[in-house]
Order: C-alpha cells, then sequence, then structure tokens
C-alpha cells in the first residue's frame, strides 16, 4: 500500500533519470554507495547509528506522503515543462559533446591516445623535443656527476670518523666503566645504609613496649612487706 501511494505521490522525471544513468554520474553514485556501505559495515555502532538514521528517515517519508501527495499532483504539470526542457538540454550537450557518454577509463585512454599521437604527428613538438632532449641530458649528466661527487665525499669522510671514534671508544670506556662501577658501589652502599637506618629505628621503637612489659609483670609478682599488712 505504502508502495503504490509512493508512486502515485512521485512524479517520475526522465531527465533525472537520464543524468543519472551517464557514466561519469553512475560511476561517481557507485562509488559513493561502495564508501558509505564500507563505512557502514566497519563496526556495529556504525551499523547502528546508519541503520537507525536510514530507518528515520524512510518513516519520515512514509508519514509525510499523504500531505505531499496534493501538492505534487498540482505541481505535475510544472514539473513535466521542466522535465521537458532538460531532456532538450540533455539531448543539445549529449550531441555536441559525445565524451558525456563514455566511461572515465575509456575516455582517460582516448585523451592519452589522442596525446601521444599528437605529439608523435606534431613537427613543432618534435622540433622543440629535438632541442629541449639534448640540454636535458645534459643537466641530468652534471647532476649525476655533483650527486657522485657528493657521494664520494661522504665515504671519505665516513673512512676519516670511523676510526677516530673508534679510538675515542677505545680511550673513554675505561673511565665510562669505572665511573658505571663507582656509581653501582655507591648506590649499594646508601641502599645498606638506609636498610640499616629503618632496622634501628624499628628495634628503638620495640625497646620501650618491651620494658613497659617487664615492669608490668614484675609490679604484679612482687609479695606484699610485713608493715603494708
Amino acid at each position: 500500500m505504502s508502495e503504490q501511494n509512493n508512486q502515485q505521490a512521485c512524479v517520475r522525471m526522465e531527465s533525472v533519470d537520464r543524468i543519472t544513468k551517464l557514466p561519469l554520474v553512475e560511476g561517481t553514485w557507485q562509488t559513493g554507495k561502495s564508501i558509505y556501505d564500507k563505512v557502514k559495515d566497519y563496526n556495529s555502532i556504525t551499523n547502528w547509528t546508519m541503520s537507525t538514521a536510514e530507518s528515520t528517515v524512510s518513516k519520515a517519508v512514509e508519514v509525510g506522503m499523504p500531505y505531499a501527495t496534493p501538492v505534487v499532483q498540482k505541481m505535475e504539470g510544472p514539473i513535466k515543462k521542466v522535465d521537458g526542457m532538460l531532456c532538450s538540454g540533455l539531448d543539445f550537450v549529449e550531441a555536441n559533446v559525445p565524451a558525456v557518454k563514455i566511461p572515465p577509463g575509456e575516455l582517460l585512454l582516448q585523451l592519452y591516445t589522442s596525446t601521444k599521437e599528437y605529439v608523435a604527428s606534431n613537427p613543432t613538438v618534435q622540433t622543440a623535443c629535438a632541442v629541449v632532449q639534448p640540454k636535458f641530458q645534459t643537466a641530468k649528466n652534471q647532476m649525476e656527476q655533483v650527486v657522485e661527487t657528493a657521494k664520494t665525499t661522504v665515504q671519505g669522510a665516513k673512512s676519516m670518523v670511523e676510526p677516530a671514534m673508534s679510538t675515542a671508544k677505545v680511550m673513554v670506556e675505561p673511565y665510562v666503566q669505572s665511573s658505571l662501577e663507582k656509581a653501582a658501589a655507591l648506590r649499594d652502599y646508601g641502599t645498606q645504609k638506609i636498610e640499616e637506618y629503618m632496622h634501628a629505628g624499628a628495634k628503638q621503637e620495640q625497646k620501650p613496649e618491651a620494658e613497659e612489659e617487664k615492669k608490668e609483670e614484675g609490679g604484679s609478682s612482687a609479695p606484699e612487706c610485713s608493715d603494708c599488712q
């Protein structure tokens, strides 16, 4: 029932159908749809969000269709006139620009082939290539020489630096090792002193408690004197 109402409410426009069937527009639509499907199926959250949005829009269209149907029916005449004008414009474009009916990949291939044939058959372009190519080759050779010179310089500097670095490492390593050993010994000494201090503090805290306990035990076990009796 809802599909019949949708068909009654919607005025079919031939121009829109023709535009959507153009290779460039159709390819763009398919690419956008593919991206939308990938984003939608990325995870459960995106799937739920987009599915909810789709159902909400569908429900809104279904609810608003009975109100829109009379308006669309009244505007059917002007819409048909606009559709006819658009179809005439498309006929003109397709007649004067046949490339709009060619798929994008095929169109690019044709442009590449045409450009290549034009360059190969045009004397002016050939002359320009003949003049420019030797200069380009000369510049390329000079650049390669500069690169090779720089590469040789870097290799020479590397061969000089590496022995110096090895010598410096041999000279410095004993001092560094000694410093590391002293630092480790100092660390162990500090750790030991801290543990001794903490152990002594714990004993000092336990000593008054032990003395109080002894006093309490001595007072309770002492015999009474004869005068007190």
